[in-house]
């Protein structure tokens, strides 16, 4: 780039004459780049770690709804028809509704305040859930669940892309994600244990609701502990670790995450197709986990397995998404794109959907659930490592998860609704809209291949001059620097 990144000061940070005095010039010699790599698995043993903890209690909060349908809930509070489903959706409204308010706060406040508040917040409202006796209690703590919950994704992604440099951030995001998957694998075998309790005081659904929602709150104080909003700030890291970093995010310019967003460009990043594009290849990709999350157990206690057995058989599809989602982050490497990544897991979903379209083989229907695991978070991994690794600055960074987890939000509103009561035991128009999500994510795909080609083809060819641009000008540029290049 023409111009270095300014560094930004605060009493927190290590100054910039100290820092220099330490390492020296901003590149690094090879001592520097052992203790930097030393520095970033520290990293991700303690904020990534946190961050990953905290997205497994929210995928099991997420999903015990659907355990505890198999577990008496639907007949015990005289839910009818698609009541359930209702039920399910009702969180996304509010989850949208309060992303963006939720995002700026925790600009405000801080990761460390806000994003262990928010934790503590929906693990609270799920012990609630266990004392809701009627459809309208559960409508109104779905309501507030989705938004405690509205800013934890966004959020957390926001944080990774100011640990991380660019090169690193798909795999970590990759490794979030895994959160998911990872919930539901023991989330099932978890309530199916709960299920066991026999003290009188809770129905065994409740029990679930209350154990899991008090295991999700006391972990949001954990975080208060132990997160920071920036490295410079955490009590975790030396003074030299801390110096380290921050150098090697002023190389990679995401020092930008300490600069406030930028409104003119932020209008400018809301015009942006190549963003809409990406974040419908999210809507897509959310139907898979949805139904895995929530559905799974019901699916497979109408295949006519038990309530505790159904529950405790979500873990198969829940390790193969678990798997699908961690090898995610190598396909970039493997495939040399993430394109060709996403066209990969798209086989994997579309596979699976068909095979739970055309049997009713009980052992063929289990294994398409775990193919359709595999693909479904191996797609949400790839596509936000994808999204976020064209983050040019903390403008299009704070945007662009915003967008994603929006939209994003929509497809798990609409995959609420695709398996519904009335077409048990089969289930096809649910297999069917999960075929259909795969079949979309291929076209969105490859649309938003050919606009990255374009514009580094553009790039390439029409170099724009901003010379005569101030430093902090160059800088607010982000994605349109001309020595930018988008991540194919």
């Amino acid at each position: 780039m023409d111009s270095k990144p300014r560094p930004i000061e605060s009493a927190d940070t290590v100054s910039t004459d100290e820092t220099s005095k330490e390492l020296g010039p901003i590149e690094f010699t090879g001592d520097d780049e052992k203790r930097l790599r030393w520095t970033f698995r520290k990293v991700d043993a303690t904020m990534l770690f946190i961050l990953i903890c905290s997205n497994i209690l929210n995928a099991i909060d997420r999903g015990n709804l659907g355990m505890g349908k198999v577990a008496g809930l639907e007949d015990d509070i005289g839910l009818h028809g698609s009541d359930f489903n209702v039920i399910v959706s009702l969180m996304y409204p509010t989850y949208l509704l309060f992303m963006l308010p939720s995002n700026l706060i925790l600009r405000r406040l801080g990761a460390r305040i806000w994003l262990s508040l928010i934790c503590v917040i929906w693990g609270v409202v799920n012990m609630c859930m266990a004392f809701a006796k009627n459809k309208a209690q559960f409508i109104v703590l779905r309501l507030l669940l989705g938004a405690a919950e509205s800013g934890a994704t966004p959020g957390a992604l926001m944080l990774i892309t100011l640990w991380y440099p660019r090169e690193m951030v798909t795999s970590r995001i990759a490794l979030f994600y895994s959160a998911f998957p990872a919930g539901a694998t023991i989330g099932g075998p978890i309530a199916s244990g709960i299920m066991k309790i026999t003290n009188p005081r809770f129905r065994s659904w409740e029990w679930i609701f209350f154990i899991e929602g008090l295991t999700t709150a006391g972990f949001g104080l954990l975080m208060f502990l132990l997160l920071a909003d920036y490295p410079e700030g955490s009590w975790l890291f030396r003074r030299h670790e801390k110096a380290l970093l921050k150098r090697r995010m002023e190389q990679d310019q995401a020092e930008g995450g300490h600069r406030t967003v930028n409104r003119k460009r932020l209008w400018i990043h809301a015009r942006d197709p190549l963003l809409y594009v990406q974040s419908l290849m999210f809507f897509c990709a959310n139907f898979a986990p949805i139904t895995i999350l929530t559905f799974t157990a019901i699916i497979v206690n109408q295949m006519g397995y038990s309530p505790s057995a159904a529950q405790a058989m979500q873990a198969a599809p829940g390790i193969c998404g678990f798997i699908g989602m961690l090898i995610s982050r190598y396909y970039p490497k493997w495939f040399g794109s993430h394109y060709l990544g996403c066209l990969f897991v798209a086989g994997w979903i579309i596979t699976g959907s068909s095979i739970l379209l055309g049997t009713v083989n009980n052992s063929a229907r289990i294994f398409a659930l775990c193919a359709l695991a595999f693909g479904g978070f191996g797609a949400s991994g790839i596509e936000a490592g994808w999204i976020m690794s064209n983050a040019g600055g903390p403008t299009r960074s704070a945007f662009s998860g915003a967008l994603n987890s929006g939209i994003g939000g929509l497809g798990a509103l609409s995959a609420s609704y695709i398996y519904r009561n009335k077409d048990a035991p089969r289930y096809l128009f649910g297999h069917g809209m999960n075929l259909f999500a795969g079949l979309l994510w291929v076209v969105l795909g490859t649309v938003a291949y050919a606009i990255i080609r374009y514009r580094n083809y553009q790039k390439s060819t029409h170099p724009t001059n901003i010379s005569h641009l101030t430093e902090d000008e160059q800088i607010d540029l982000e994605n349109d620097h001309p020595e930018f290049r988008y991540v194919a």
